[in-house]
Parts: structure tokens; C-alpha cells; sequence
């Protein structure tokens, strides 16, 4: 069985093609582009080439849901199936009003679930925004914490000062800065380690307590942290592997 999977997100489409469980392809590509018929022919069919027999979509960007639904029916000649959270998941969310919880964050932790089934897991998703997601073993998304992404710290610097220049995050060879430049690069990058090591510090206590949890890193600034020991591990692919399990479970079952 061949499976598409498509994460809208804020600034980009990220998209994966599966055979059978396993992910065979990925690509991340604009979003205003690949949502017209011209970017969606040569930025998604012309990667994902040949048939697809199932496909799941989520997005964050409601204004452009249901023409990408359209697009990928027009093309591949199946109708993606939308993992919200009144979808058959499989998972329970423990928000108050559980619509209001990110589908990304949906389907990272069913890509959690999925990967590590019967482990308690800390998902940090670190993109435009880096959320926090803790999932109790059973399945239960129970909450978490979200702020800023590191490319929109080094944005915000940048448009609300006069003097600061825009600064690439990436990992500075000392925390002590000597330039603006260096200093910004430092603040970037311990300062968003700092943050996400405190909150799955103190999600992990408040949820979890003593018992054992696996911290997951994913999305595009993940692996900048590689070192830091914030995480278990790296999972780059939690959402496109979440996606294709609701895929399967909504095929299963039509």
C-alpha cells in the first residue's frame, strides 16, 4: 500500500510517501507555491510519481485546507482524509476544548504512540513555534507549552531594533559573545536550549514524576540541538509517521 501524508504548516508543506509502514520519500516545500496547480504538479506529484492508494492530511492554515484537499484528489484520485481531533485517532486529548490542540501536534504524538507504543514520551517540536507535548502511555495527550520558534526570536530581534542585525541560528563556538552578531547567535541558541530544557523539566515533574519518560526531538531545528542532551533522541519524521497511521487506521475502517 502506497500513502501520501501532507503536514500544512505555517510556512511550509511537508510531505511523505510511505510503502506499506515504510517512509520511502520525504520533501518540505513552500506553501503559497505548492497550493497553486502549477507549484502543486511540480513541487508535490512530481516527487511523490506513481499511484497512491491512500492519503492524510492536517493543517494549521485553514485557509488552504480544502484546496489542497482538492489538489491532491485532482491528482492522485483519492480524497486525503483530515486528521483533526473529532478524527479516529485513537488517542484522547485532555485539553479543555480538545478542537483547540495543533493537528501537528495531533500527529507527532501519534507518531509518538506509534514508535513507542506504551512509553510515557515529551514530544518538542521545534519549527516556527516549538510546542511541548507530553503523552501519557495510554495514549492521553494531557497538555504542554508552546513559544516562539528560533527563527522567530532571531526575526523579532531584528524588526524591533534599530541596531541589531538578523542573525542565522546555529550553534556558537562559545556562549561568551564578543559582537552583536556573536552575542545575538549565543542568546539564540542557549537561551532556546535553556527554555526548552526547563519546560520539559518541569512537564516532565508535574505529569510524570519519577516514572519513566522518552524525550523526542523533531521538526527542522531539532538537530541543531543534537548535543545538548535535551532529548531521549532525535524522531524526525514523528508527524509524517503519525499521519500515516491515522492513513491506515481510516482505511482500515472505510
Amino acid at each position: 500500500m502506497r500513502t501520501l501524508v501532507l503536514n500544512l504548516g505555517n510556512t511550509s508543506l511537508l510531505g511523505g510517501v510511505f510503502r506499506d509502514e515504510r517512509l520511502v520519500k520525504s520533501f518540505r516545500v513552500p506553501i503559497r507555491e505548492a497550493a497553486t496547480a502549477r507549484g502543486f504538479a511540480s513541487l508535490v506529484a512530481a516527487r511523490v510519481r506513481g499511484k497512491v492508494d491512500a492519503a492524510a492530511l492536517c493543517s494549521v492554515v485553514p485557509a488552504l485546507t480544502d484546496t489542497l484537499s482538492r489538489r491532491v484528489r485532482a491528482t492522485f484520485g483519492v480524497t486525503p482524509q483530515l486528521l483533526n481531533a473529532a478524527a479516529p485517532h485513537g488517542l484522547a486529548i485532555g485539553y479543555r476544548r480538545p478542537r483547540e490542540l495543533g493537528t501537528d501536534r495531533l500527529a507527532a504524538a501519534l507518531g509518538a504512540h506509534t514508535q513507542f507504543p506504551g512509553e510515557n514520551v515529551i514530544v518538542v517540536d521545534c519549527g516556527t513555534a516549538t510546542t511541548v507535548t507530553a503523552l501519557r502511555r495510554d495514549g492521553a495527550i494531557l497538555g504542554g507549552a508552546i513559544f516562539p520558534g528560533l527563527t522567530l526570536w532571531s526575526e523579532a530581534l531584528a524588526a524591533r531594533t534599530a541596531q541589531l542585525p538578523r542573525v542565522t541560528p546555529r550553534r556558537p563556538r562559545t556562549a561568551l559573545g564578543r559582537s552583536p552578531t556573536e552575542a545575538i547567535a549565543s542568546g539564540l541558541f542557549h537561551g532556546h536550549a535553556g527554555a526548552i530544557r526547563e519546560l520539559v523539566q518541569r512537564i516532565r515533574a508535574e505529569v510524570f514524576g519519577r516514572a519513566p519518560v522518552r524525550v523526542l526531538g523533531t521538526g527542522g531545528h531539532a538537530p541543531v540541538y543534537a548535543r545538548e542532551k535535551l532529548f531521549t533522541e532525535l524522531a524526525p519524521d514523528l508527524i509524517l509517521t503519525g499521519l500515516r497511521a491515522f492513513a491506515a487506521r481510516t482505511h482500515h475502517h472505510a
